[in-house]
């Protein structure tokens, strides 16, 4: 009886087991691997109105596209680097999507919220989500595909740049005429209303004070590029490349320009790009300080100039401008930091000190070496430093040759030249045969003066 009762109670499980079965899905109803996402085909042309998309610049890059030249990117904010804001300088490190997500994305280094060096307000001016159309120069960056430094915003959400300007702009005054020059706002204004990469019909006068010298006058040009204004308050306008007095390219032995002169330019005005108002190439000077020559200078220059000052001992060079009381410093121990090219012709600290390097005639070109991670300053190479401040004092920390068994701290005579915050560092070399002493650069530092 136990065994007949035993024996129902085993078909009774069973019976239940296999009607509990018929609910469950048969394993093969199951998906065998998980969906790809659809890939994002690449779309614009890179330019203005037809912005690059992130595949399209990815591969702009991976075909070769220059780095010297800007392009324009559209994308959505994934997240601002933490810490990446500095109050002083005013740029942002930020990351870009097709849709705002963490999937394939592209860096953003040092990007300014508008054209001109227009800084953020704080590492919140930019959201997740945000759209922006970028412009800028990209590379790829020892493996990391981005936009170089000195990006910056062209729309934000399809507004034009960002709603935190650098400064207030000022009021626009003046004709553009000889008697009633334009000021920097004024020409700021017509420049704008161009269309994008148009000239304007005819030569305007623009007068203002030299808020910042881009490229001082130099024999290998003869021109020179430096930012106008009313005041350090107003907003600056580009003068580019600009000639001597009378259109005549600038020569050795002539005068040169300082930050504060009070200039007058001539010259046709230009939308460039659609985004950076300014003088069409090839304006000229009228007057500095109400002068038609600059012999003299200002009469109330920044700081004394000197072409003495440089003193080397062991590794380390110190060019002093004798004219200043130095204060606080900026150094940069580790040159790798700045992602400078192979050949750079320009990089920018920090705080916005900006260096220019200039062959000057000599084939060799500055070099960085990036594996000794110096930067080289051959024969008869000129540097370029424009402070944020007036400058005090240089100290470069140098490398020695073993090749050679020599002190790569430039040749003796190598010169310098203070101007109130533009330092200019030549590579003097008078021999006929080799190419005398590199100055080789391992570390910066910048004392400002008081």
């Amino acid at each position: 009886m136990k065994k007949i009762i035993y024996s129902l109670f085993v078909l009774a499980m069973a019976a239940f087991t296999f009607s509990s079965c018929e609910d469950v899905p048969a394993p093969y109803d199951m998906p065998t691997k998980p969906e790809t996402p659809e890939e994002i085909q690449p779309t614009g042309s890179g330019t203005a109105a037809d912005p690059f998309n992130i595949a399209a610049v990815e591969k702009y890059i991976d075909e070769g596209g220059s780095a010297e030249t800007e392009i324009y990117v559209k994308g959505k904010v994934v997240s601002v680097k933490q810490g990446s804001f500095d109050p002083q300088y005013g740029s942002l490190k930020y990351y870009i999507s097709e849709d705002g997500t963490a999937t394939n994305q592209f860096y953003v280094y040092n990007g300014y919220a508008g054209p001109n060096r227009t800084k953020f307000s704080g590492e919140d001016a930019l959201k997740p989500g945000d759209e922006v159309v970028i412009c800028g120069k990209v590379d790829n960056y020892q493996g990391t595909k981005e936009f170089l430094v000195g990006n910056y915003i062209v729309s934000l959400n399809g507004q034009g740049g960002t709603t935190t300007p650098d400064t207030p702009a000022g009021e626009a005054k003046g004709t553009g005429t000889e008697a009633d020059p334009f000021n920097s706002v004024a020409a700021n204004n017509l420049a704008t209303s161009l269309g994008s990469g148009e000239v304007s019909d005819k030569e305007y006068y623009i007068k203002g004070k030299i808020q910042e010298i881009k490229d001082q006058f130099a024999a290998q040009f003869g021109n020179a590029t430096f930012y106008i204004a009313d005041d350090e308050n107003s907003q600056k306008f580009l003068i580019f490349r600009t000639y001597y007095f009378g259109g005549e390219k600038w020569k050795e032995g002539d005068g040169q320009l300082k930050i504060g002169d009070e200039v007058v330019v001539c010259a046709k005005l230009i939308n460039y790009m659609g985004n950076t108002p300014e003088t069409n190439q090839g304006g000229k000077l009228i007057s500095v300080n109400g002068k038609t020559s600059i012999e003299g200078g200002s009469e109330t220059p920044d700081t004394p100039s000197t072409t003495e000052g440089i003193s080397v001992n062991g590794l380390t060079v110190t060019l002093t401008n004798s004219g200043a009381t130095a204060g606080k410093s900026l150094k940069v121990e580790d040159l790798s930091t700045l992602k400078l090219d192979a050949n750079p012709t320009e990089f920018t600290l920090s705080d916005g000190t900006i260096f220019k390097l200039d062959s000057n005639g000599n084939k060799t070109k500055p070099a960085y070496n990036e594996k000794a991670k110096e930067l080289r300053i051959y024969a008869n190479n000129i540097m370029t430093i424009t402070g944020s401040k007036n400058i005090a004092k240089i100290i470069l920390t140098c490398t020695h040759d073993n090749n050679k068994n020599t002190d790569c701290v430039g040749n003796e005579t190598a010169t310098i030249k203070f101007s109130g915050k533009t330092a200019t560092y030549t590579n003097v070399f008078t021999g006929t045969t080799g190419g005398g002493v590199q100055l080789r650069i391992k570390s910066i530092e910048i004392v400002y003066a008081k």
